[in-house]
């Protein structure tokens, strides 16, 4: 398998002034965030309201931005709902578009026992010979994957890893012992540096939107031994996440990408942008920070 990259960024759709997804724009952008320093990009996530498109929505995505993109860098499909035959197709659609990957989120809301999100894991990685990983976002799912749930999927050839985002460090150390072939990518920007330094192997990010060098540089530098400057970037960061969450994700995170001159559109509904005085409190720290772009004077 292809290494599918240590800093990735989950990107955000966008969309055209009548709220139809804009390929053009989606391309241009996902050129933008590898030039800036990921390695791949998660396409129709969390991040890029993946319960808001249609499925010819998200094939199309995945497709043109593979094209776009070609060998420099991965796109990563998100595939996962909390329909196990659903997330199949998605998954054979992504491979018929030429994903390198799929991400695949614990089936939410229906808040199945362990035995079925090990089922519904299994059903998707075999339904396909792409590199599989597994999210775990209790969060947003309302069901934590357990230690023994992830080691069971890891069990799959084609399941590499689990994008971690219980904020549970313990749970995440468990996994890296048992299996440290297994890859750990952070799915909480400010867990990233204690992931790196248990072990873990990268990001699947939604600050990377802006800050991928810095992030690519804390990397380099825990790769390096240096780990207290790593850390002080992680400090430095701390507070432009707690920012770009202000009004929720990925709400904040585009109102900050079109305050930065990105034309992306407005959010589909129930998604809204942040009031006047919220995004001011947003801006005011994003303007603190050394951006991947300049902010308009």
């Amino acid at each position: 398998m292809n290494e599918l990259g240590r800093i990735l960024t989950a990107m955000v759709t966008p969309y055209t002034p009548d709220g139809a997804v804009d390929y053009a724009h989606a391309r241009r952008l996902a050129s933008h965030l590898v030039r800036c320093g990921n390695d791949g990009l998660v396409i129709s996530g969390t991040t890029g309201e993946a319960p808001l498109l249609s499925d010819d929505e998200k094939y199309r995505l995945f497709e043109e931005i593979k094209q776009e993109l070609g060998d420099t860098a991965t796109v990563v499909a998100g595939a996962g709902t909390n329909d196990t035959r659903h997330s199949v197709h998605l998954a054979r659609l992504a491979e018929k578009a030429g994903a390198d990957a799929l991400l695949a989120v614990a089936p939410y809301y229906l808040k199945p026992p362990q035995e079925g999100i090990v089922r519904h894991m299994k059903a998707i990685a075999e339904a396909t010979p792409l590199p599989v990983i597994v999210y775990n976002v209790p969060g947003r799912t309302g069901v934590n994957m357990t230690v023994e749930t992830i080691l069971r999927c890891a069990e799959a050839p084609n399941i590499v890893g689990d994008k971690e985002a219980n904020g549970d460090l313990a749970h995440t150390a468990a996994i890296i012992e048992a299996r440290p072939d297994f890859k750990i990518w952070s799915g909480n920007d400010n867990d990233t540096f204690h992931i790196w330094t248990l072990g873990g192997y990268g990001v699947i990010s939604v600050t990377g939107h802006v800050v991928a060098g810095q992030i690519r540089r804390m990397r380099e530098l825990i790769d390096a031994g240096d780990v207290p400057a790593a850390a002080a970037i992680h400090r430095r960061l701390c507070a432009l996440t707690d920012a770009c969450f202000l009004n929720g994700s990925p709400s904040t995170i585009r109102y900050v990408l079109r305050q930065l001159g990105f034309a992306i559109g407005e959010p589909r509904l129930p998604v809204v942008e942040p009031n006047e005085t919220v995004g001011a409190r947003i801006m005011s720290e994003v303007c603190k920070h050394q951006l991947d772009v300049a902010v308009p004077a």
